[in-house]
């Protein structure tokens, strides 16, 4: 099977993949495909089982937190109800979209897909469903919430009594089989059932595609010559058009929310009818006085360091582009995996934020409300993940005076 590396554009011709092993790319060391294995059965029992657990994690309780001989018992739906009762709709249709609706939806059509469905329907049906389906994959959050979870327990345990209901041990089985049954998806087996990789002839193995004139189609991998890819019918080009500016745009957008997002108020905490403002810097404070040190860094690096990196790291490498590959173009293409990979993880003090809105609600005795820097946060999180999605990382292995080739198509 011939394929261009993602990331640096070399042409590989990649044999069969033997069970448990991996092909990386000899330039770069990106993985460009796993074991050629059939995990279809495997993909369905757990897709199946998944489902069973978020559907039972949805109507039983989630959390109970006692204080002062007052109970308060959520579950699941309420973590993003309660947003919405504090005219936060926006934060709440996420935590809806990110924990629930879109993990279902996944595993909903993963079960159809892997039982043939996409040889059964007709190839034009059968080609959006694909594209749809793995364009959920990046933004299911469901393992960032379940961390969120604990951390927020973290926070408050030492106010009050806490238990864990019948629906946070079904997500946590959910969470599990859900990244399970991911780490078997096989996605060129599955494109394989819409159409088989034509090989395209004359091809020099040494060169990249863009030196061949040959575009890789960006959703099925497939090397082309035309504008459009003849297996998913997607628009082709030898760089995606504006890709620096677009991640550049997505950045500075990110940059200015990340100021308020740390300035403002993530909650308000009320306790004994006295309210107290608390932003991210000042929740991992007092996290730090309370002898909780490991969830303290968690906090600071996953909410303050990591955002403020990946913005220096996505500015560093937009003005890589304009420089000749040299020896560490390796380096900064593995530093954009790695920023690519922890892009949503920022997203742990937003869920904590929601988990502790939903729970902690016992009127004047002690209450927690959003506050409106956890939007601003939430937005700056997700203009980063954007940037880094729309930055190609082929454009650090081409000659500045061939970057203008991300504009054609």
């Amino acid at each position: 099977m011939q394929i261009a590396c993602p990331c640096c554009d070399y042409i590989i011709e990649v044999p069969q993949v033997e069970a448990k092993n991996v092909a990386t790319c000899p330039h770069c060391g990106h993985k460009v495909s796993d074991s050629d294995t059939d995990h279809d059965s495997r993909v369905v029992a757990l897709s199946f089982s998944a489902l069973l657990m978020l559907l039972s994690s949805m109507f039983y309780p989630f959390i109970s937190f006692s204080s002062s001989g007052i109970t308060q018992t959520i579950t699941l739906p309420d973590a993003a109800r309660i947003l919405f009762n504090y005219d936060s709709n926006l934060l709440g249709l996420f935590i809806d979209l990110s924990i629930i609706a879109l993990p279902m939806s996944l595993l909903i059509i993963l079960i159809p897909l892997h039982l043939g469905a996409l040889r059964a329907l007709p190839q034009g049906i059968a080609r959006r469903l694909l594209k749809f389906t793995l364009a959920l994959e990046p933004w299911i959050m469901s393992e960032i919430f379940l961390i969120g979870v604990l951390v927020s327990m973290v926070k408050i345990m030492s106010l009050a009594d806490i238990s864990f209901g019948v629906s946070f041990w079904a997500y946590v089985g959910f969470v599990i089989l859900y990244i399970s049954a991911l780490t078997h998806l096989n996605r060129p087996r599955l494109w394989a059932q819409i159409g088989p990789v034509e090989k395209l002839e004359n091809i020099n193995l040494t060169h990249r595609a863009i030196d061949n004139d040959i575009k890789a189609c960006h959703v099925c991998h497939q090397l082309c010559t035309q504008s459009v890819c003849n297996r998913c019918h997607s628009k082709t080009y030898l760089r995606n058009p504006n890709s620096v500016q677009k991640a550049t745009a997505w950045l500075i957008t990110s940059i200015i929310c990340y100021i308020p997002a740390n300035v403002l108020p993530i909650m308000y905490t009320t306790s004994l009818g006295d309210e107290s403002p608390s932003t991210l810097i000042a929740g991992v404070i007092a996290l730090w006085q309370n002898g909780s040190y490991p969830i303290a860094m968690i906090i600071f690096i996953a909410s303050v360091v990591v955002p403020l990196a990946k913005a220096l790291v996505l500015s560093f490498l937009c003005f890589m582009v304009a420089k000749p590959a040299n020896d560490h173009t390796i380096g900064y293409t593995r530093i954009y995996q790695l920023t690519e990979f922890i892009g949503k993880w920022s997203m742990i003090d937003v869920f904590v934020v929601a988990i502790l809105v939903a729970l902690v609600q016992l009127g004047n005795l002690m209450s927690v409300t959003p506050g409106l820097g956890v939007a601003f946060f939430t937005v700056m999180v997700l203009c980063q993940m954007m940037a880094a999605h729309a930055f190609d990382p082929r454009l650090l292995w081409d000659s500045p005076k061939n970057n203008n080739a991300e504009n054609n198509a």
